[in-house]
This record gives structure tokens, sequence and C-alpha cells, in this order.
């Protein structure tokens, strides 16, 4: 009997302890638990040719995807933004009877009136993109979607059709019809796919029209597609069996379909952050290209494909910018054979490597660059530490005539360092690189727009590939290339130079989560200092400021805040989110100042980076402690003895 009574009493006085405690510490749980920002992205889901019940099938298998998660950021090392929670919420519906025989009329009219094949496989007929591309972007249009739309097209065939096999090209049908007419037969140059995803709007002309851009995806899973990825070693391999197939059988097939989102929305529509930037932050940016070449400056050079103008095109025009940022542009050209620094710089970094396989190799060492351009960095751009209030980005772009291949680090064409982009091509011919489409693929030395571009998404926005993945078992980056095709500047398998909507969205999505964290970590700090040092009525009395005048007050100010926020990101509402995440860093800049007004004579936080000894909560605690421990002795003796 005693010793359950001393279990009881026992559990009692702990369970005072640990209220004691926890309360000690609640102010510093309760911010985190009120004030974390959940962002929603709603995606309709339009299943064209499907039955009532593979759509009642579809919606719960995609309903057990709709799990919160926190942003990742790759590099430097794998870590998470806890105060951010993303989801998706799913929009089933079927698409238009209308929309469905299009699709399939135009499909089977292409095939039946060219019959273009492709020449690797000469039993699958190949129909251009942009067949089934222009009627979905018609219809996504006419919707005038807030979301991100995925149209999933079961097949093209009725039951009494003569069933052939198809893929799509990522030619459209204008450039595939003059290749042909032109006796060219190219068309298997590039991937071919059984899904599409749209390039991105320009924020002056949302509702162009009906030109593919806006925030949409397409798969035809009875379509077929070439096997696409690393060749001989890697992860991230793509295939026909891996994808959805209408040939499938039901449960196969429908998981298939849920696995395809999986990937779309963890790699298209919420990628991963590839990095914080260094210069985060940036209101004026100027991106600076300077070419070096081998030759005189003004020397006709017909074989330059650098294309220095859709870069411009695609950062200046598509990329959505925070209300009070802008971006310039600038070029300037120099010579090796005239400019010491560039040749000594070029020359440092010339390395040469020895293999039984590919003999001897010449390469620049990206790192050596980096290091003697940021040392003679004023030689080149004279303005470079001027200006406090711009912040320049320099491309150095190495073109060189030579007919020898000379690459970065053996491998790239362009790589990305917090502060600039470096870059190069040549005048060699086709490169063999380790990726395929069903063969191995070849890159052109000759023309290092892409690179540039993906590398300057990086440096600027720490927007990363759409194959970089995050393992959810090892918890390592690996690559996946399903969405490594169309509008993507890190996609080797076509030409393409369009920004998708998945690049300029999460440019901009990542300077507002940056600048999330910032202000809510701000206020956290500035709420566990109040409650450490002072009573919530002490502060304020002294703060000027109407709508807080107590600690509800002060979470209702900042939750009302938050829930705009996510609203306005639910929307796609930028401007208005960025204007709303301001709101919080004045709230925190207001009540800093305060706080060093009325700590002018203590030490406070703001003021000292090692935490502060207050003698009152210290003989608070003793007291509560040796409370405790007196009564938890009296217990014990009286259930004892």
């Amino acid at each position: 009997m005693k010793i359950k009574n001393v279990s009881k009493n026992l559990i009692l006085y702990l369970f005072i302890l640990h209220f004691l405690l926890v309360n000690i510490v609640h102010s510093n749980g309760l911010f985190d638990q009120l004030f974390k920002i959940q962002h929603t992205t709603n995606i309709d889901v339009r299943l064209i040719g499907f039955d009532s019940l593979e759509q009642d099938e579809l919606k719960i298998l995609l309903n057990k995807l709709n799990k919160d998660y926190s942003p990742t950021i790759l590099y430097p090392k794998l870590q998470t933004i806890d105060l951010i929670k993303q989801n998706h919420k799913f929009n089933i519906t079927e698409g238009s009877h209308n929309l469905n025989e299009e699709i399939k009329a135009s499909v089977k009219k292409y095939i039946s009136e060219f019959q273009h094949r492709s020449t690797l496989k000469q039993d699958e007929y190949l129909v251009p993109f942009d067949i089934v591309d222009n009627i979905i972007a018609q219809d996504y249009k006419q919707q005038n979607h807030i979301s991100y739309v995925v149209y999933i097209i079961n097949t093209i065939y009725d039951r009494e059709d003569s069933i052939e096999k198809y893929t799509y090209s990522q030619l459209n049908s204008t450039t595939i019809n003059t290749l042909h007419r032109d006796g060219i037969n190219v068309v298997d140059h590039l991937c071919n796919v059984k899904l599409w995803q749209s390039k991105s709007e320009s924020p002056n002309n949302p509702n162009n029209s009906n030109d593919g851009s806006g925030r949409y995806v397409w798969i035809d899973i009875g379509a077929e597609t070439c096997t696409y990825g690393p060749q001989t070693k890697g992860t991230g391999l793509i295939s026909n069996q891996q994808l959805p197939h209408t040939n499938s059988r039901f449960t196969k097939k429908l998981y298939d379909i849920s696995t395809f989102f999986y990937h779309t929305i963890r790699q298209l529509i919420s990628p991963p952050i590839y990095e914080i930037p260094e210069k985060y932050g940036w209101i004026d940016l100027e991106i600076q290209l300077i070419m070096i070449h081998d030759h005189l400056v003004g020397q006709l050079e017909v074989s330059e494909q650098f294309d220095w103008e859709s870069i411009k095109e695609q950062l200046g025009e598509k990329m959505p910018l925070l209300p009070n940022q802008r971006i310039t542009f600038s070029k300037r050209e120099v010579s090796l054979l005239n400019n010491l620094y560039a040749a000594q710089i070029k020359q440092s970094s010339l390395k040469t490597h020895h293999s039984v396989l590919k003999g001897t190799q010449q390469f620049l060492d990206s790192k050596e660059l980096h290091h003697w351009f940021k040392v003679h960095i004023q030689k080149f751009i004279p303005s470079y530490l001027d200006d406090s209030s711009k912040t320049i980005i320099p491309i150095f772009l190495f073109d060189i005539s030579y007919k020898e291949l000379l690459l970065l680090d053996r491998y790239y064409q362009a790589v990305s360092f917090p502060d600039m982009v470096i870059g190069i091509q040549t005048q060699s011919g086709l490169m063999k690189i380790d990726y395929q489409c069903d063969k191995q693929l070849g890159i052109n030395p000759m023309d290092a727009t892409k690179p540039i571009l993906q590398s300057l998404l990086m440096t600027i926005w720490g927007v990363g590939s759409n194959s970089l993945v995050v393992n959810e078992n090892s918890k390592q980056i690996e690559n996946n290339f399903i969405w490594n095709i169309g509008y993507n500047p890190s996609n080797m398998f076509t030409n393409l130079k369009d920004l998708s909507f998945s690049q300029t969205d999460s440019a901009i999505r990542n300077y507002l989560y940056f600048d999330i964290i910032s202000s809510i970590d701000s206020l956290k700090s500035i709420m566990d200092h109040i409650g450490d040092d002072e009573t919530w009525e002490e502060f304020t009395h002294s703060i000027d400021n109407p709508s807080v005048r107590s600690i509800d007050s002060f979470f209702k100010s900042i939750n009302s805040t938050i829930t705009q926020i996510n609203s306005n990101l639910q929307l796609h509402q930028y401007s208005k989110a960025y204007d709303r995440i301001n709101q919080l860093s004045d709230l925190a800049m207001n009540i800093s100042s305060v706080i060093h007004k009325i700590h002018s004579s203590k030490h406070s936080y703001l003021e000292c980076e090692k935490s502060t000894f207050l003698l009152s909560e210290f003989i608070s605690i003793s007291f509560t402690t040796i409370i405790v421990i007196y009564f938890l002795y009296k217990v014990l003796r009286k259930s004892l003895f």
C-alpha cells in the first residue's frame, strides 16, 4: 500500500515539476506553434478520357500525397526551413468531351497525313509536341486558372481503332516539316517524350495569346517515350516502363500516375532550393557579360553562337521581380592578345589530365579562374566596388576559336559561383557526353547559352536543376531526369532556351521564403527576450503602437499578417506577399528600437552576444527547486515511515 502511495505522490509531484518547467519554456515554443507559414499550392487535375471508377480511385491516391513538408535547401549542407510548411491541394475534374475529341482527332490527323517515323524505332510515329500543346494551352487560358494544372490524357484511340505506337518530338511542327522538306532527317536529334511543361508567362503580359505559356503540364499516357538520362553510370534514368501507360493493368496504371504526380510536385511545382544566394537582397542588379576572345575585338566571327539576346529576354522580361527590384544588362569584350590580365588568368588556370581511355586532355580549373578573377575584378569592371547600391554579377565567357575541346573542370561549359559565372565555348565539333536518348548524346561546344543561363539562376536566385532531388530514406541528393525535357535550361536533352514556369516561380518564391525566415526569426527573438527580461505590461506601455497593447494583440498582429501572406502565396500574388512580409520586418524593427530605448541602462540581448545573468531569475528558480525537493522529501518520508 505504501509503495502505491509513494508512486501516486511521485507522479503527482513530478507532474507539478513538469508543469513548472513547461511554463518556463512555454513562451519559446508558443511562437513556433502559432506562426508558421502554411504555403498551400492548388493543383487542378484534368482527366481526359478516364472513366468514373478511375477518377474515384485516383482521387484517393492523390489525396495521400497531400502532406505537410518543409522546403529543402540542398547546399552547402542539406537542411530544411522548418518555419515554412508546404502542402498541395488537389482538385480533380473531368476534361470536357470536346477537349478529348479535339486532341484525339489532331494527333490521328497528323499521323495519317505526314507519317513521320522515328529513325531509331521504325514502329513509332513521331508527332510534334505543339499538336497537343496548342489545344491544351487554349483550354488553360479559357479556364483562367490561378492553380497549377496537370492534364492526364488517357489515349487517343477508341476501341474500334487500329492502335499504332506514337511519341512526341520536342521540335514543333513547323521545324519538323521544314527539315523534312529540306531532306534533313534529324527528328531524333532531341529526346522523344510523352510529357510536356509550359513555358513561363511574361509578368508584363500574363494574358498573352496561345503561345504555350502558363502554369500547366500534360502527359499522354498512351504515347511512348525514349529512355533518357545517364548512359553508363548515375541515377535518374527514365524509361517507358517507369511512366504511366494505357496498356498497364488498372492498379499499376493508377499507381504510376500517382508516382508521376509525386515527382512533378517535388521537381517542377515545388522543387528544392539549391542554395541561399550570397547576393540575396539586391535591389539594383546589373548582369555584365565579359567576352574574352582569343582574337582581336571587332574581328568578324561567324561561328560564334552565344545568344546574349535570349538571356536578356528570359531574365529581363520573363523573370518576376519584387516591387523595388530591377535588372540591367551590359556587355564588354576583351582579347587575350592585348589584355595581360585575361591572358595570365587563363594560362594560370590551364591544367592537363591524362587517362588511358581519353588520353591527354587540357581543361580550365574553375576554382583557379574564380580566384584570379576576384583578385583582378576591377581590371575588368572598374566600377565593381564604386557603387554600393548596385549589385554586379559578371559573366566571364571565354570564346576560343581553335578546334581543340576545352572545358571547365573537364566536364562543364559553365560553372556557378556565389559572385560570378564563368563559362567557355570553343569551335570543336559535337562533343559526346555520358547521357542518352536511346543513343549517346552530344552537345554543341560552340554555344554556352543554356549552361550560362542555368548558372545565373543558381548564382542570383538559388534555382538549381530540376533533376536534383532528395532521397527520403537516405537523405542523399540524387538525380531524377523525368522533367529535364522541354523548357528547362539545365536540360541537355533539347536545345530550347526558354524558361518554364518552374524556374520563374521558384526564383520569386525563394526570395520571399528568405525574407519570411528573416522577419519571423527576428520577431521570435524579440518575443523570447521580452518574455525573459520583463513583463509584457512594462513593454507595451513603452511602445508607441496602439495595435500592440498586450501579448494577445502582438500575436494577433503577426498572425493576421501571416494569414494574408499565406493567401497571397497561394494565389501567386507575389508583390502583395512581399508587402506583407515588409510589415513583419517593420514591426520587428520598431519593437527592436523600443527595446534599445527602454533597455538603455540594462544589459540587452541586442547589445551583447553573451546571455545576461539575472539574479532575480536565479533566486526564483532556486527557490522553486528547493520547495519541490522539500515536498518530495516529506511525502516520501510519510509514505515509507
